[in-house]
């Protein structure tokens, strides 16, 4: 990955005329696959490409212990269906003024304390967990732990030790398995009380499936929607596309889709194995090898973009591949597209002038990661 958060060139001009590679995986022989339609035809088909990567997990007291990510129907189906119930348009659009206040709560922070300042601190971090902890109702005295917790299990590549990221993951689970006990007693209409009461017909989300689903929401809540904000003002200020956008000449939805295109969050891949002898893109593929889909590499595909490396919100075509496609497709899409269209828009409204406080060779990426981001992304206005 280059230093504006592009695709490395070699990588590119490689998939440009080969749509599925060849590559060295963790297990041996695997396959990376950058084309667009061929991305998306491994995510529609479960059947052949399986998001259950161990083989082994295959009785139902094993599979109960994997997040949706990694089950496929009927499993996936079940789970995804009762999940969803707690993700309807009107909650979405409820949560509405609850983004806009803590965004804007944020950005006054961050006036008062005048330039510079750093925005990953600022507003792409807090912004997703302070609404984490309103979505799931959460004490306030249990708030400043819960943040905590989420910080360091959610931030692996920016200083924290495998030990204390360890330490964070149990007692974040512990809590959530407490706070879950505690709101059965006493329901409200918060997101946890709506997992809880979602069912079909006698069918329910078990303990640990709710549990599974709650850290699914914090990581992929948290980590997408922090690197989402982070890289997008980033493509903004660098493509001096900011100035057009404060001046409203275009909107927020396109800039937010082209953003998602161009800085896809998720820019190593998504891990399937072949469940079956297979084909591809013409590439013969034999079950049990593993498969990388690179979203990223898919959203600069040349058959499906005009010059995709150009960053410019007034293409008009949102066929990215950001959020998934098919059967996995982003749960938390509306909420992610909420939280990144509102962020985006008041602090353009607020810093017209935003720019950026270090050039751009100067800026630090985690590394590691299969979510690459900013460590920090200094601005002054």
């Amino acid at each position: 990955m280059t230093q504006d958060g592009l695709p490395d060139p070699l990588l590119l001009e490689l998939a440009a005329d080969n749509p599925v590679l060849p590559v060295a995986g963790p297990g041996g022989k695997a396959w990376l696959i950058t084309g667009h339609e061929a991305v998306r035809e491994a995510l529609s088909e479960p059947s052949r490409f399986t998001s259950v990567i161990d083989p082994a997990v295959t009785d139902a007291r094993a599979r109960a212990g994997v997040s949706m990510v990694g089950l496929d129907p009927p499993d996936h189906t079940r789970v995804r269906k009762l999940a969803a119930k707690a993700f309807t348009a009107r909650r979405i659009q409820g949560l509405v003024p609850s983004v806009e206040r803590v965004v804007t709560t944020l950005l006054d922070a961050m006036a008062e304390a005048g330039p510079p300042a750093d925005l990953v601190t600022s507003l792409a971090v807090p912004l997703p967990l302070h609404m984490m902890c309103q979505m799931l109702d959460l004490p306030a005295e249990d708030q400043p732990g819960f943040l905590r917790w989420s910080d360091v299990f959610t931030g692996m590549n920016t200083g924290y030790t495998m030990e204390e990221v360890a330490d964070a993951n149990d007692k974040l689970h512990a809590y959530m398995l407490d706070l879950a006990a505690r709101r059965r007693k006493h329901l409200g209409e918060d997101l946890l009380s709506d997992l809880i009461r979602a069912r079909d017909g006698e069918d329910a989300l078990t303990e640990q499936e709710l549990l599974n689903t709650m850290v699914l929401l914090l990581v992929a809540g948290h980590q997408t929607t922090v690197r989402a904000i982070v890289r997008s003002v980033l493509v903004l200020l660098h493509s001096g596309q900011w100035k057009r956008f404060a001046a409203a000449e275009v909107t927020a939805e396109q800039v937010v889709e082209e953003a998602l295109r161009h800085q896809t969050p998720i820019d190593t891949g998504l891990f399937r194995r072949a469940a079956v002898d297979t084909e591809i893109a013409g590439v013969q593929i034999k079950a049990g090898e593993q498969v990388f889909l690179s979203v990223h590499l898919a959203n600069f595909d040349r058959n499906a973009w005009h010059e995709p490396h150009v960053f410019d919100p007034g293409r008009g075509d949102q066929r990215h591949l950001a959020f998934g496609h098919g059967v996995h497709f982003c749960l938390g899409a509306p909420l992610a597209r909420l939280e990144l269209s509102t962020a985006l828009s008041l602090l353009a409204a607020r810093f017209p002038g935003l720019r950026m406080d270090v050039p751009l060779d100067e800026l630090t990426w985690t590394v590691g990661s299969w979510l690459n981001s900013l460590v920090a992304l200094p601005v002054t206005w």
